[in-house]
């Protein structure tokens, strides 16, 4: 029994320190407001990337409305927003789930629209779509 709560306090407090909420912090430089407009800066500056949020199990990708293929995911990069990957210990954990998601989707949806061409040249099963 003393083993199981020992095994049950180190998850719990391990769980905790590995918890990354770097998101918090950094909360004000993820408008939700200003993604779209960022997303055109960056694509003319040819700097194609995509967001991605580290909110549970596995990151999502809000707004990146194209299939996700193997030629997508080793051909473009991408930036994570750390919203407390699988751990909900961040404070205010919803309400930085939801801007960060948020974001992503604006950045996402503008940057999908203005990158399809490359996109479409890059990876050829993304033609058919």
């Amino acid at each position: 029994m003393k083993k199981i709560l020992i095994l049950t306090l180190l998850c719990l407090v391990s769980g905790k320190a590995l918890a990354d909420c770097s998101f918090e912090s950094q909360k004000d430089n993820y408008k939700p407001e200003v993604a779209a407009s960022l997303a055109e800066k960056v694509f003319k500056e040819n700097n194609v990337y995509f967001i991605a949020v580290a909110d549970g199990v596995a990151p999502s990708r809000p707004g990146f409305d194209i299939s996700f293929t193997s030629c997508i995911f080793k051909n473009t990069k991408w930036e994570m927003l750390w919203v407390g990957a699988d751990s909900q210990y961040c404070v205010n954990h919803e309400a930085l789930r939801a801007q960060a998601k948020s974001y992503a989707q604006n950045f996402n949806k503008t940057m999908v629209q203005l990158a399809s061409m490359q996109l479409r040249e890059m990876c050829p099963e993304l033609r058919t779509h």
